[in-house]
């Protein structure tokens, strides 16, 4: 009989299996770009609201429409009065901004402000060639060196110059190839590549 810790990494290596799969896993013979081929700037969510995170929104002289809000999974929360708010990938000054100008038909001068009181982490997926594929939880501001880490790192099938990040937003999908010997020397563009939430990591 199996041990509990032998069942359960062998059912994170079938997800993570699946996962490829579903993926189209021959990611070299699909489009992709090498990261230091990104436009500058074009992966920091630094400085942002995020989805989960939890924000303080304070409405000068209302309690009322104040308090401490949780972002939800799909990067809105509930403002008292004003209902769904979306926040997500916003700075607080922008939502701030935009919190006092829909409150003007209520209040005479609103003065708001907001901040980010708790800080969540990105979830994402690694698969393929690495030894404990899977699910992880890394904090804010994480690389691919971090989440390669978590999942144990490459196992000897892996090909290091293969490694790439699957990235879906509204825009459709981004695939972002990498070297792990860029990884692991500190390379400029390699190791300043932010994950964001949802993000797959591919090792071949």
């Amino acid at each position: 009989m199996r041990s509990p810790t032998k069942h359960m990494a062998s059912l994170r290596w079938a997800a993570g299996l699946a996962l490829v799969s579903a993926l189209g896993c021959a990611t070299t013979e699909r489009p992709y770009t090498w990261v230091e081929n990104l436009p500058a700037g074009d992966d920091s969510s630094r400085g942002t609201i995020e989805n989960r995170d939890t924000i303080l929104v304070s409405v000068r002289n209302q309690t009322a429409l104040s308090g401490e809000f949780p972002v939800g999974d799909h990067g809105e929360y509930l403002q008292p009065t004003l209902g769904t708010i979306s926040v997500a990938g916003k700075t607080t000054e922008v939502v701030a901004a935009d919190l006092q100008a829909r409150l003007k038909d209520l209040l005479t001068k609103p003065e708001v402000t907001v901040s980010i009181i708790k800080i969540a982490s990105v979830r994402v997926n690694v698969v393929g060639e690495v030894r404990t594929p899977g699910s992880y939880e890394l904090q804010r501001g994480r690389g691919v060196l971090a989440a390669l880490a978590a999942a144990g790192w490459l196992n000897e099938f892996a090909n290091g110059d293969k490694i790439f990040v699957i990235r879906s937003d509204s825009s459709g999908s981004q695939r972002i190839r990498f070297k792990a010997r860029d990884l692991t020397a500190a390379e400029p563009h390699a190791t300043s590549f932010r994950l964001k939430d949802g993000d797959v990591v591919v090792a071949e």
